[in-house]
């Protein structure tokens, strides 16, 4: 399974997400310990973690809205 299968199995990567083959080839291009290190801190954070911490504009938009200005990808923590 290549990486943007574990990442969308681990529910970091919305299964609806719609990526391009440059997305795609990005998130290929992770080493298997920074995908194992995404899937170990998205286990270890809730969502309300992030929504109060995380910085940026994706951290205070509902989940599956995004700016028009935002990639396609969804990463979910």
């Amino acid at each position: 399974m290549d990486n943007v299968g574990k990442l969308t199995q681990a529910g970091l990567i919305s299964a609806s997400a719609s990526l391009n083959q440059e997305d795609k080839d990005l998130v290929n291009g992770l080493t298997d310990a920074e995908v194992s290190a995404l899937i170990s801190v998205k286990s270890k954070l809730t969502s309300g973690f992030v929504q109060r911490n995380l910085s940026g504009a994706a951290a205070v938009r509902p989940a599956g809205e995004r700016a028009p200005s935002e990639p396609a990808i969804g990463i979910v923590f």
